[in-house]
């Protein structure tokens, strides 16, 4: 396939290790190319503008202006390009905001790359009557326009959202701190008397001391920080903490995220 017969695709995101993931994803198979990336609001404006893209995936929590500014400039505008809305907060105010401001599809993180070509060929295609219905305010209409349908897997969520904080399989802490989680989404109660108890629990599990844990889970927290991980503790979690967190305060955030994240998926299928 020729060059000028590909889909033009324009990515916004500020994490850049998930933009390059996303343009890898979207390039495999030949039909479509990535002609622009960005972390800025106004920039991925002006991409879409100049470059004529046929499709824009944006997060929106960006730089300068957010994703829902760069939808209403578009709408403005009268562009034709295909939004689709990905972020790490599954909200349904969010969806129907998104949706309102002309956003085609609301795609949570993480996502399935193929679930996404297939969502993109649909929206170009126009061959699912389903996705252009408008928007609606009853909770299960909204559940619709949400690609997690199923809590496939607890553990893999968890390393793709440590792995965007910047903190790398690689190391002790990372393993330390998904087991906590997996723990605590089954049985908040691990939590209280986290010293005591959690760390060393998942010091057995891992034939090492609750001292060892404690440790490696500080240093893997601060490593993220000097990273991606307030961005993305910000998009998960849904406030800024002016600090890094403790140890405990980080497991129990992200744990109190997972488990509502379970809770409503199960309630959309049930």
């Amino acid at each position: 396939m020729s060059e000028s017969d590909k889909l033009k695709v324009v990515l916004a995101d500020r994490d850049g290790f998930y933009l390059q993931k996303l343009k890898r994803c979207l390039e495999r198979k030949g039909d479509m190319a990535v002609v622009g990336m960005t972390d800025s609001g106004p920039a991925v404006l002006e991409m879409i503008r100049k470059l004529n893209a046929d499709v824009v995936l944006l997060d929106i929590l960006l730089g300068d202006r957010d994703g829902f500014w760069v939808l209403e400039s578009l709408k403005k505008l009268g562009s034709d390009c295909i939004c689709i809305m990905i972020s790490a907060i599954d909200s349904d105010k969010l969806v129907r905001r998104a949706i309102g401001l002309g956003a085609e599809y609301y795609m949570a993180k993480p996502i399935q790359g193929e679930l996404l070509l297939e969502r993109i060929h649909q929206l170009i295609d126009g061959d699912n009557n389903e996705m252009h219905q408008p928007i609606k305010t009853g909770k299960e209409d909204v559940a619709k326009y949400v690609v997690d349908d199923v809590y496939h897997n607890l553990e893999a969520d968890i390393s793709a959202t440590l792995s965007r904080m910047g903190i790398s399989a690689s190391i002790k802490g990372y393993h330390f701190i998904r087991r906590a989680i997996m723990m605590a989404v089954d049985n908040e109660e691990v939590l209280i008397g986290i010293t005591k108890g959690l760390y060393p629990d998942i010091g057995k599990i891992f034939k090492t001391s609750a001292s060892k844990v404690e440790r490696a889970i500080r240093h893997a927290i601060e490593s993220a920080w000097k990273k991606n991980g307030q961005q993305v503790f910000f998009e998960v979690v849904g406030y800024l903490t002016p600090d890094k967190p403790t140890n405990g305060q980080f497991i129990a955030a992200l744990t109190e995220y997972f488990r509502i994240r379970q809770n409503e998926i199960t309630k959309k299928i049930s």
